[in-house]
């Protein structure tokens, strides 16, 4: 006598290994009274446990697993929290200093030595409140400041946004 639980059983086995569907055919292999078999299949169907998949005459059975909606997103949120961590300790420690700053204008500045201060701030990562009060002061000491420009500092109307090292 052919159990629910046995054909259930293979049938997941074989699709765990596969990952495909369980033909019709392989699982009459594995029982020797199949008078039974259609009977169980149907039953199981019926269950909620299989679903039947017809494909150009070919008849395959795959197993439904019963997953907790609500478990698996209490998982899922978990585990976007412990990203979310990872990230601000990852934001937090990074320091960015003067001479990543320096970097920066190197790369970006033309040939005549220009740059403007949105291109940097962009490529240092930051935020344009932390960008401008982090390092206004070593600009000012250090570069020229130039109008024009998408953004930068703001003197009597004028938007100062290009820089230019000053000669030593």
């Amino acid at each position: 006598m052919i159990s629910k639980d046995d054909v259930f059983t293979i049938i997941l086995n074989e699709y765990k290994a596969t990952s495909k569907p369980v033909s019709l055919t392989k699982i009459k292999r594995k029982f020797k009274d199949q008078s039974i078999l259609e009977e169980v299949l149907n039953d199981l169907e019926r269950d909620g446990k299989l679903r039947r998949i017809e494909n150009k005459g070919r008849v395959a059975f795959e197993p439904i697993e019963n997953v907790n909606i609500a478990e698996e997103l209490k998982i899922l949120r978990d585990e976007v929290h412990k990203i979310l961590d990872l990230l601000q300790k990852i934001v937090e420690t990074k320091e960015i200093s003067f001479k990543d700053f320096e970097e920066a204008y190197d790369r970006i500045k033309d040939s005549l030595g220009y740059a403007p201060l949105e291109r940097i701030r962009i490529e240092l990562g930051l935020q344009k409140e932390e960008f401008y009060s982090k390092f206004r002061k070593h600009i000012e000491e250090n570069y020229d400041l130039i109008a024009g420009g998408e953004e930068g500092f703001t003197r009597k109307g004028v938007v100062y946004g290009i820089i230019k090292r000053r000669r030593s």
